[in-house]
């Protein structure tokens, strides 16, 4: 067996979504909706505030469950940036985007720590970019919506990214804020387009991204990674054309197998695949049509809008063609989470009974 086939049946083992067993539906045919913005829990009182606003004094809380992360800018601007230091009891967690799975970004072909932020630097708007890795730039503009919650149930606002009510919630037993208290809407988007790979990267068996669209071009697919939900549909994927961009075919997945595999010989929905230099780094970027739900692609609900799967190709450091994702420039993360100002988050740690 020639070694590039090889490659490739082995990259399918390790590869992000290996096809679940389970019976795969058919592809929904309608475009899906935009996530809504989130709204405030009934009560809440706005407040006239900019985003630098929230990171001052105390600072901006965030909680992961039981543990804290607290997001902190100087009393004294630096030019026109603020130092800022994040503090975190949960490690790997931030103030924001923890409802994305990253953990570095790729720039000139280099993994470099997403880490904690060094600066944030107000705008006109009234939003802030939060600047991370400072001497390689990760820019996220952020946005904060404030609101008095003063006697309002502390339950009501443990939501998840996706809008759920957190499982600690019910250990509040009705607490309700005191005087004072602030909770805060944000909305993030990154800056600039963005190559990322996630907390566990996976093998494709490929060097290079032209290896990549060769291997998957033949007999053996790549099976895309894909939320194990009532209605999903995984795929299979095959690449056509040869350059730098082309078609992709995709068709259902065979479940129950060790190897990726079609279950079906036609394809039930296409693509495009692009060559693309981000940031100094080649990538592989994946475009699907209106009825291809993103969830079964490998992105979540949460990056539905700003996120494209991209197989990303590292010179340095480990080697060899990585699964990640593009983050579009300008679109936005969705995040129905709460933060807090330091009189909520008091309130918050006692109602759970943290330390």
């Amino acid at each position: 067996m020639r070694m590039s086939k090889i490659a490739a049946l082995l990259s399918t083992l390790f590869a992000v979504g290996i096809a679940h067993a389970q019976a795969p539906a058919q592809p929904a045919t309608a475009r899906f909706a935009a996530p809504e913005e989130a709204q405030p829990v009934p009560g809440a009182r706005p407040l006239d505030l900019k985003a630098i606003d929230a990171l001052r004094g105390d600072g901006l809380f965030y909680f992961s469950g039981t543990r804290m992360v607290n997001l902190r800018a100087a009393d004294r601007p630096q030019g026109d940036r603020y130092p800022v230091t994040e503090t975190t009891s949960d490690l790997g967690i931030g103030a924001f985007n923890p409802n994305i799975d990253v953990q570095n970004f790729v720039r000139d072909g280099e993994r470099r720590a997403i880490g904690h932020p060094s600066f944030a630097v107000p705008a006109a708007d009234g939003t802030v970019q939060l600047i991370y890795n400072a001497a390689h730039p990760l820019r996220l503009a952020v946005s904060v919506k404030g609101y008095d919650v003063s006697g309002l149930k502390v339950a009501d606002f443990l939501r998840t990214a996706e809008n759920y009510t957190r499982p600690e919630a019910a250990k509040t037993n009705g607490a309700r804020f005191p005087a004072g208290s602030v909770a805060y809407l944000a909305s993030a988007r990154f800056v600039d387009d963005v190559l990322m790979l996630p907390r566990r990267e996976s093998f494709t068996g490929a060097a290079n991204v032209k290896q990549m669209v060769a291997n998957f071009s033949k007999d053996t697919p790549f099976c895309l990674a894909y939320e194990d939900r009532d209605g999903a549909t995984p795929y299979a994927l095959h690449f056509r054309g040869t350059g730098t961009k082309g078609k992709t075919e995709l068709y259902r997945a065979k479940s129950g197998t060790m190897f990726c595999a079609r279950a079906s010989e036609q394809p039930v929905a296409e693509g495009t695949w692009e060559e693309r230099t981000v940031g100094g780094t080649r990538a592989i970027v994946l475009s699907f049509g209106a009825n291809v739900d993103p969830l079964d692609t490998g992105v979540t609900p949460a990056e539905r809008e700003a996120a494209l799967i991209a197989f990303i190709e590292p010179t340095k450091g480990a080697p060899g063609v990585r699964p990640g994702k593009l983050y579009r420039a300008g679109v936005r993360l969705v995040d129905f989470q709460y933060r807090f100002n330091s009189t909520a988050a008091t309130a918050i740690q006692t109602a759970l009974g943290a330390p």
